[in-house]
């Protein structure tokens, strides 16, 4: 624990350091006015930044280390140029002063704000504090000609000019903070969307599966009364009706699970809805960003009508993710190519899908919608796919749009055709 103690006491050291250090190099930058000792930097402009941009900014600590550090370059300067002259350290002092009180007075600025320029007439507040400085560092040098009000009207001058710098800065950064967070919130929206789809295909299964379940336990139920009428082994019939009861038992935790991330999703289905645009943009940018993974890259385009507006967005989003999913995965090329065109034709919306892929064999075109057909393998790892994706695909054409899916393709391009009536699509 005193090993810790030490390492985070040399950790912040080490950031006084390093800070003073550069408020220390832009202090050089700096010009004389009303007398040569008397010098006006942009060091002080720093220091707000670095409070902006750092939570834990020690700013006391640099702000004392940055007027002694400031000090100290000056005099140095001086003594190597011109050697030891009179009243050398009484002229470079009082600017020490001027970055002690001016950390000082932006301290109690931060305690009360609570944050850089929360308004933006908090400009006023830094026009007083460099002024408060300056003057504070004018009194220090004893100097009744620089009371004058030329003198005075000079040094708001700079309080203003260097107090719109730094809102200037600041201003810059809170725009790039907020362009930045809000492109992250985008991107974060994205994901929650294709999520959300992506749960919403495993609804549709696990509650086509329920039929399956059902009719399992059915043909249970019917084996162990044909056992029981034939006189069959009593043992065996026993086995039937096991099967039968185990199968209830299952259904029964099952459908609680079903109902369950079902009323959970609800919350997210039933929402307003979505444009037609940004449903392809954000599953545009799903299938890129899967593609990424496999060291692949999709080339997209599209082309379609502005303005449609649905309320069963997450189904377009799962039709689109599973048909461009299918052309990712079937392409044995690095590039893959997918062309969307949407236009309405009576009164129906048809949706052509391209890919420039290897194409569907004669043999296999007509199983393509079967439930867990698939002719796609990882020989590296031996992992079929599950072959569910197209079949979900036209029980949501044909069971949520009352549409129909058609698929067409030779070697080198494969282009399914989805239609869906327009009123099935556009919000009623």
């Amino acid at each position: 624990m005193r090993k810790n103690i030490n390492s985070d006491i040399f950790t912040r050291l080490k950031t006084i350091i390093i800070f003073s250090l550069i408020v220390i190099f832009l202090a050089q930058f700096s010009m004389n006015l009303f007398m040569s000792s008397f010098k006006i930097s942009i060091g002080i402009i720093i220091l707000p930044v670095f409070i902006f941009l750092l939570n834990d900014f020690p700013l006391l600590p640099v702000s004392f280390c940055s007027g002694i550090g400031v000090f100290i370059s000056r005099f140095l300067s001086d003594w190597l140029k011109y050697g030891v002259k009179e009243n050398i350290i009484s002229n470079y002092m009082p600017e020490m002063f001027f970055y002690i009180m001016y950390g000082l007075l932006l301290n109690i600025y931060i305690t009360k704000r609570k944050s850089i320029f929360k308004n933006d007439y908090d400009i006023l507040y830094f026009v007083m504090m460099d002024y408060a400085a300056n003057l504070t560092e004018i009194l220090l040098r004893f100097d009744i000609a620089s009371l004058s009000a030329t003198t005075q009207i000079s040094l708001i001058i700079v309080a203003v000019f260097r107090s719109f710098v730094i809102w200037a800065i600041i201003t810059v950064l809170k725009k790039y903070h907020l362009s930045f967070m809000k492109e992250e919130h985008s991107n974060r929206y994205k994901r929650l969307m294709i999520l959300i789809s992506k749960l919403n295909d495993e609804i549709i299964w696990m509650k086509k599966n329920t039929f399956l379940i059902e009719e399992t336990m059915n043909s249970s139920y019917k084996l162990f009364n044909d056992l029981r009428k034939n006189n069959a082994d009593e043992l065996l019939s026993k086995d039937a009706l096991k099967v039968a009861n185990d199968i209830h038992e299952i259904k029964k935790e099952y459908q609680i699970i079903l109902r369950g991330i079902s009323e959970a999703m609800q919350l997210n289905l039933d929402n307003d809805g979505m444009y037609l645009e940004d449903i392809i943009k954000v599953t545009e940018s799903a299938i890129k960003y899967d593609a990424s993974l496999v060291n692949k890259e999709i080339i997209f385009k599209s082309e379609h009508p502005s303005g449609i507006y649905t309320d069963k967005h997450y189904f377009i989003m799962s039709i689109f993710r599973n048909i461009f999913t299918n052309s990712l995965e079937a392409s044995n090329t690095k590039d893959v190519c997918i062309y969307l065109k949407v236009y309405n034709e009576n009164n129906s919306y048809i949706f052509s899908i391209m890919d420039d892929g290897p194409g569907i064999s004669e043999e296999n075109i007509h199983e393509i919608f079967e439930p867990g057909f698939s002719t796609k393998i990882n020989y590296d790892t031996g992992e079929i796919n599950r072959g569910l994706g197209l079949n979900l695909v036209k029980d949501i054409v044909e069971k949520q749009f009352n549409g129909s899916i058609c698929v067409e393709s030779v070697s080198g391009s494969t282009t399914f055709f989805i239609k869906i009536p327009e009123e099935e699509l556009r919000v009623k």
